[in-house]
């Protein structure tokens, strides 16, 4: 009787679909890690504009009205950091096309959600980072790399790792958050931080909506701060409404719609990112999902 059950419990799990098999997450892996280590000094946010061929088309007016609200979290997020005494310096810039011509590039699956869902999640993140690599390279080729007497030119930026190099060093930053920025207005999809939680590749995140809170919760993303609600890295029920009962306002709740100047930054997020040095006993049940 154990033998078949065995046996049954076996075929489920491999019946069960891997995108939906159960991925232990360690949100204190994303903490000090990789190029956007601590949330403080210069940081550079830069956003690549991405046409996909499920999405809106990016106008000009679409550009101009995102980058506003790139402006409205980069403020929200410099008033924070001086709320909290953390010497913070965030300077925006962008790349787009001659005429605000995007980059062209079809996702995956279509959208982010269907790309981290169809086939095993670990699948649909390879693939993401591929999709990533064509758009850096894309907008590298157009950056001006100006030579240097005596030192080598630096190599056009061929992948996302090479432009947030070169980023880095044309801008003389600590830390660089880019954003790929898809146009989902009134379409539904997810926005996604990737490598964030590994050392494997560098960070960035893909966002769907121009909605200023969900920038600021992107950028935060990369910096280590943990999802307190339902995303594709955390699932637990039961952890979820426990981050909704110990910080309801945390700006790594969901934001979709919601007006930044309601948020705050809690505890567990202040320790992820930097701000913070330790976290009490209470709020660790968090750090893992």
């Amino acid at each position: 009787m154990r033998a078949t059950l065995k046996v049954i419990l076996v075929l489920c799990l491999l019946l069960v679909p891997q995108s939906y098999a159960l991925r232990k997450v360690n949100f204190t892996r994303g903490r000090h890690n990789n190029v956007c280590k601590v949330f403080k000094g210069n940081v550079l946010v830069y956003i690549i504009f991405v046409d996909n061929r499920e999405t809106a088309p990016w106008t000009e007016y679409d550009i101009r009205t995102t980058l506003d609200s790139l402006n409205l979290a980069i403020h929200w997020l410099n008033s924070q950091a001086n709320q909290h005494g953390r010497e913070l310096n965030l300077i925006t810039d962008y790349y787009v096309g001659e005429e605000y011509t995007p980059v062209k590039k079809a996702l995956p699956q279509g959208t982010i959600r269907q790309s981290v869902s169809q086939g095993s999640f670990n699948q649909g993140i390879v693939q993401l980072n591929g999709w990533a690599d064509y758009i850096a390279k894309r907008a590298g080729s157009s950056m001006n790399i100006q030579p240097k007497d005596g030192i080598p030119d630096i190599p056009i930026p061929r992948n996302v790792e090479r432009l947030i190099a070169f980023l880095r060093d044309q801008k003389q930053v600590e830390s660089v958050a880019l954003l790929l920025m898809l146009n989902n207005y009134f379409r539904n999809d997810i926005s996604i931080p990737m490598n964030h939680l590994d050392d494997k590749d560098v960070e960035f995140a893909i966002i769907s909506y121009k909605y200023p809170a969900v920038i600021a919760q992107n950028i935060l993303n990369l910096f280590g701060a943990a999802d307190l609600y339902e995303t594709v890295y955390r699932k637990n029920d039961k952890k979820i409404k426990i981050a909704q009962d110990m910080f309801p306002d945390d700006i790594m709740q969901d934001t979709y719609g919601g007006k930044i100047d309601r948020y705050t930054i809690g505890q567990l997020t202040k320790y992820l990112i930097g701000w913070e040095n330790e976290l009490e006993d209470k709020y660790k049940v968090l750090l893992t999902d």
